[in-house]
């Protein structure tokens, strides 16, 4: 297996520095918009009925949008925000003492044996909340296996494996399975008065979580780390890592947590259990709920907030914190640690901003669609014909609910009309695209594990981190998707409710 990580690595090499890539794929669509236009690329729409015409920009109408966005479309770009609030949390978190006591603790009283399932478990789970695992655990992963003495690399590429492979599986049911049967009911309607309940694939959801976590793990134990372990310098040893100084030049890293620590904590909890418990709470929608609606859209600043006042309430306790220069400049580190990110980001807002404006993406997804839709087979066999189709798609296409808005009302009818029930339809679609979100650089979040890596290991290439997340993403299409396979074979349901 190692030697055959190192050939694909080495081909996975040859691909550009991620800044460069996206120049070059910048390029590229402006190419592919003016020769779509020149030729009349179009599509129509399956749920609206609207002709979707290529648009160039290279024709003047182009050029002045991509003038007049340039900077909206870096500020207004999902993955950056969110990024620079944790960046800054977690800096006071570190710089404070914080984060390296949690850690210690965690890892002193975590069996060695169970802590890459603790992290893996934690990274399925993190899906709840969104794509604020990214920013919030997967640092926490590498870090934690760095103090374990094992290599951090491994701690992050299981992380990523988890969060992001394993966004479609859950115990809880949270805001992604409201967004997907909702585009899900929609298209149904298209054929059938019928609706995709949100419960509609929760069997198999929950058995996903243990499937997930058994196969990461697994992956990451005889795979991902002696491969690590073979092709890098780095000491299987617990690496030295300094710590935060006190005022009078000794170290101290042992502190623990004082009464003010807990007491902020303390009212921090009553402080979230007010906002979203109580009928009325201002965090609940109208309906009364917290899967959408304020909560959400407020639950990156919530944690930011939260992690900031506790590390500097335990920054103060420990003197590490004790007057405004030495805060500011821990706020300030957090920009200097994500930097690189937050160039790269700025190349990255545009590529995604000119993709979307010329309808290259919508033209290719509705057509590509419509050849899955050409396949007549039934049953196992069309979901196996899916899950190709779909992981293939989403290597060039990552917003997995902008991805399901266009292919949904395509796919559920025709699949409908072919016997195959639309939660089926629907599982199919979230395990393919789950499983390849981890082996694409076009992914938002993906240059972003790239700048966690370079923190232990500035060699890690995209090639690299390429071929070290491509056992995970394998090896869950195989066994996750013919899970579901078996799954639908049997007959077995996917949720307490049905279309109905």
């Amino acid at each position: 297996m190692t030697q055959l990580l190192q050939r694909i690595e080495t081909i996975a090499n040859r691909l550009p520095h991620p800044m460069a890539l996206f120049m070059y794929l910048c390029v590229i669509v402006m190419v592919l918009s003016a020769i779509g236009y020149g030729a009349g690329w179009q599509a129509q729409h399956p749920a609206t009925g609207q002709w979707i015409e290529v648009k160039s920009l290279a024709s003047s109408e182009g050029v002045v949008y991509m003038l007049s966005s340039l900077v909206a479309n870096f500020m207004s770009f999902a993955p950056v925000g969110p990024v620079i609030l944790m960046a800054l949390a977690f800096s006071l978190a570190e710089k404070s003492g914080l984060l390296p006591a949690l850690i210690t603790r965690f890892t002193e009283n975590t069996p060695v044996v169970m802590l890459p399932v603790a992290i893996a478990f934690l990274g399925v789970m993190s899906s709840i909340a969104v794509d604020s695992g990214y920013v919030v655990l997967l640092p926490l992963c590498a870090a934690v296996f760095w103090a374990a003495g094992r290599n951090p690399i491994a701690g992050l590429a299981l992380g990523f494996a988890c969060v992001s492979g394993g966004f479609s599986a859950n115990l809880l049911v949270g805001p992604v399975d409201a967004m997907l049967s909702g585009i899900s009911s929609e298209s149904l309607a298209l054929v059938v008065d019928q609706d995709v309940s949100i419960l509609a694939n929760y069997y198999f959801l929950i058995v996903s979580v243990f499937v997930v976590v058994v196969c990461c793990v697994l992956v990451n134990l005889f795979w991902v780390e002696p491969y690590l372990v073979n092709t890098t310098s780095m000491l299987a040893a617990k690496p030295t890592q300094p710590e935060p100084e006190t005022p009078d030049g000794q170290s101290n890293p042992g502190a623990g947590f004082g009464g003010v620590f807990y007491l902020t904590l303390m009212t921090i909890v009553v402080i979230w259990l007010g906002l979203t418990l109580p009928a009325g709470a201002i965090l609940q929608n109208e309906q009364g709920g917290l899967l959408t609606g304020p909560f959400m859209a407020s639950l990156v600043a919530l944690i930011a907030l939260s992690v900031g006042i506790l590390a500097t309430v335990y920054g103060i306790e420990q003197k590490r914190l004790n007057s405004w220069p030495k805060w500011v400049k821990a706020l300030e580190q957090g920009i200097v640690d994500i930097a690189p990110y937050l160039a790269l980001m700025f190349v990255v807002a545009q590529f995604v901003a000119w993709f979307k404006w010329s309808s290259l993406g919508l033209v290719l997804a509705v057509e590509l669609a419509g050849i899955l839709e050409s396949f007549a087979i039934n049953g196992p066999l069309a979901m196996i014909a899916l899950m190709l189709f779909t992981a293939l798609l989403n290597l060039f296409i990552g917003s997995a609910s902008a991805k399901w808005a266009l292919l949904a009302p395509i796919i559920i009818p025709a699949f409908f009309l072919l016997g195959v029930a639309p939660e089926a339809v629907q599982g199919a679609y979230r395990v393919a695209d789950s499983s390849t979100n981890i082996i694409t650089p076009l992914m938002p979040y993906f240059p972003l594990v790239l700048a966690y890596a370079h923190k232990y290991d500035a060699s890690v290439t995209v090639g690299r981190l390429l071929t070290i997340m491509l056992p995970y993403a394998m090896t869950l299409l195989l066994v996750w998707g013919g899970l579901l396979t078996v799954w639908l074979w049997q007959g077995w349901p996917l949720g307490p409710i049905a279309s109905n």
